[in-house]
């Protein structure tokens, strides 16, 4: 008993002599009259408070989790650094709500926010994130895409780091090419799609050529966004008006989608699919083509829990235009720190973790993304695991970033609702575009 009691005494005077040593108060005093110690059970809590002080944990908001690539580094991030990571994923229809409240509540206790390309400048100039220079010093540039280091730096700084890059590729069924005469290499233009489509609809090798998912403003890559630029059409000037307007390329991506529903070859359910819905369309051997996100594209060649034609399916250039061989856009995926953040030394160690090169090559073999480091485009495991990786990567070289406008999102909103209005034959090609001239100078001058 006096053991344990002088072993109590013993251990409250090295916690006090802490304490002291902590707030400045120089050498510690021997405290040698047991009658002025605390009481033992207050000595036990001191001592037990200290042993099971809590680990630092990190919070972030971050997309959907292909390839499980968060899930599996932040697990390996705490083994390695004792640092916890709690992730809140959030799925691509609320995404965007979900981060603009985030953001306007200061952060909402998240230390990282996942930033999408097609909402860059929109959640940068919120002042909410806190510059990562750092994190990508200026040596080490070159290893990076530069354009997707551009796309995250706002005002002179870099606020998210590159995580993942993609954008929208054309798949094709082979099958139904070889049942219908069609060589895939004979596909260069539009106008070759739709003879290709004339010709699948007569030999009756699928249900339909192609749809165009138009369900959200989302998925403005992969209807008539990208076919505009495909075309080699742009949206605005850089103040932001439209221009669109002015040499055909909008008109005649809206005609395309009007010919092949009018014909019969495009899919007019696509007003009501999603990019996820018509890869599993596509996968089901309804349609003969599939113009989606990286990520789905390859899922069309090799996840037999997606698609039944993962044996016919292949990779082609998107078709183009107006003496363009081919064009897309492009998206990227970047996590930022917020500056209300209380962790952020711990934040940028999971964020230089998550980018690392080992990550990206597990986010690309097993997420079907594009990495953002250079290296990777050669890495010999990654096409070894992609079918048409060449091709995927060549056409991320033709394409292009969406246009960066804090009102962007809901210029979106307003293209998906004249492409679902040329779909159901609400308005004409011409009136889509008068439609949508008059939507941007509003919203520009908001």
């Amino acid at each position: 008993m006096i053991k344990s009691r002088f072993l109590k005494i013993f251990l409250s005077m090295i916690v006090i002599s802490m304490v002291i040593a902590a707030c400045g108060g120089g050498e510690p005093k021997v405290v040698e009259d047991s009658a002025v110690m605390p009481e033992e059970t207050e000595v036990v809590e001191v001592v037990e408070s200290v042993e099971k002080a809590e680990p630092v944990t990190i919070r972030a908001l971050i997309r959907p989790d292909e390839g499980e690539n968060v899930a599996v580094y932040a697990k390996k991030f705490e083994e390695e650094t004792g640092i916890k990571v709690q992730v809140d994923f959030v799925g691509w229809a609320e995404i965007h709500d979900k981060i603009v409240t985030t953001l306007a509540t200061g952060g909402s206790g998240y230390d990282i926010v996942f930033n999408p390309s097609s909402n860059a400048i929109e959640f940068m100039s919120t002042d909410t994130f806190e510059p990562i220079d750092d994190l990508i010093p200026d040596s080490e540039r070159e290893q990076w895409l530069a354009a997707v280091v551009d796309l995250y730096t706002y005002d002179g700084h870099m606020l998210a780091m590159p995580w993942y890059s993609g954008g929208a590729h054309f798949a094709y069924n082979a099958d139904y090419l070889q049942a219908a005469g069609v060589d895939p290499a004979s596909i260069e233009t539009w106008d070759d799609m739709l003879e290709t489509c004339a010709a699948i609809k007569a030999a009756e090798a699928a249900d339909f050529c192609f749809s165009p998912s138009s369900k959200y403003p989302g998925n403005f890559n992969y209807n008539w966004g990208t076919m505009t630029a495909s075309f080699g059409g742009n949206f605005f000037d850089e103040e932001g008006n439209p221009i669109f307007q002015t040499d055909g390329s909008a008109l005649k991506a809206f005609e395309l989608l009007k010919t092949g529903i009018d014909e019969g070859y495009f899919d007019p359910a696509g007003i009501a699919l999603d990019d996820y819905e018509t890869l599993i369309e596509f996968g089901a051997g309804t349609t003969a083509f599939l113009l989606d996100s990286t990520w789905s594209v390859t899922q069309s060649t090799k996840n037999p829990d997606l698609s039944g034609v993962t044996a016919a399916a292949d990779i082609m250039l998107v078709p183009g235009g107006n003496g363009v061989r081919s064009g897309s856009y492009l998206y990227a995926g970047g996590l930022g720190l917020m500056k209300s953040s209380e962790h952020k030394e711990e934040a940028k160690q999971f964020l230089v973790y998550l980018t690392s090169e080992e990550a990206q090559k597990h986010h690309a073999i097993e997420g079907a993304n594009m990495p953002t480091r250079v290296a990777l485009f050669t890495d010999t495991d990654i096409p070894a695991a992609w079918k048409g990786f060449a091709t995927l990567a060549e056409q991320l070289t033709l394409g292009k970033f969406a246009p960066q406008f804090t009102w962007f999102e809901e210029w979106r909103l307003s293209a998906a609702t004249a492409t679902q209005d040329v779909i159901a034959g609400a308005k004409t090609p011409q009136e889509a575009v008068d439609w949508l001239v008059e939507e941007t100078y509003r919203l520009n001058s908001q």
